[in-house]
């Protein structure tokens, strides 16, 4: 595995901010505009790319009130209260 440095810098609004070289995007296939998330590993960060997948859902009115409703008073969007039943689901199979 190679492995590459990259130099942590701080803006002028005290956030963090770091960039990665363009031969190590071209390498592991990241394009500008691509979602990446931090996932804590080993007292680190690991990024990974966030690949989305279209799952059709059929509620009707009343049933997605009830779901946008308990998405809201947990304080989640909509979206990632399906992402985390989808997950659930799968863990279970």
């Amino acid at each position: 595995m190679k492995t590459t440095e990259l130099q942590i810098k701080e803006n002028s609004k005290g956030e963090l901010y770091f960039n990665i070289p363009d031969d190590v995007l071209e390498r592991i296939g990241w394009e500008e505009g691509d979602e990446i998330k931090f996932v804590e590993q080993d007292g680190g960060f690991l990024l990974q790319k966030v690949k989305y997948e279209s799952v059709e859902l059929n509620f009707d009115e009343d049933e997605l009130l009830k779901y946008m409703t308990y998405a809201h008073e947990q304080d989640i969007t909509f979206n990632q209260l399906c992402e985390r039943a989808v997950k659930a689901k799968l863990n279970n199979e």
